[in-house]
């Protein structure tokens, strides 16, 4: 039994990797893009992105003005297919389906959205992949947003 540890520790120690990467040393990613808007109270903003194929997931992470305050303005985001051309939020229906979502929900604020297709998920986009962020505005006062956009592959740790 002496001699298993002892061959164990002399092999870690030679850097041998016997063991591998960790799960944190094999996640990769990278940005996609940065995009910032405004959107009128109770208006909807449209955003086409190109899905970054190096992942298998793109996090959109969502800020805007105030959202941390006790009563922050109420932007909701959606992603949906490229085909979508009216989102309705009360009735996504086809390619108009919820792909992610992300913003306020229901008391809460998400502050990412995440979007999946491809490299171990279906892919759910076409060819090239394109999806639509839609903003829907606060029901009583406009604000600005900025979304930034960045690609994930790896395990979940």
């Amino acid at each position: 039994m002496r001699q298993v540890a002892i061959a164990v520790m002399m092999l870690g120690a030679s850097s041998c990797a016997v063991v591998g990467p960790s799960c944190i040393e094999r996640r990769q990613s990278g940005h996609v893009a940065t995009l910032n808007g405004s959107v009128a109270a109770g208006g909807v903003a449209r955003h086409a992105v190109t899905y970054a194929i190096e992942g298998s997931q793109n996090d959109v992470h969502l800020t805007w003005p105030g959202q941390l305050a006790a009563a922050p303005p109420r932007l909701a985001f959606y992603a949906t297919r490229a085909t979508c051309e009216a989102f309705d939020p009360a009735a996504p229906l086809g390619p108009c389906a919820i792909l992610g979502r992300g913003g306020w929900a229901d008391g809460q604020i998400a502050t990412t959205l995440i979007v999946t297709n491809g490299r171990g998920n279906p892919d759910v986009l076409g060819m090239p992949p394109v999806y639509t962020i839609w903003v829907v505005g606060d029901p009583d006062v406009p604000s600005t947003y900025a979304m930034d956009i960045t690609w994930f592959f790896g395990p979940d740790c």
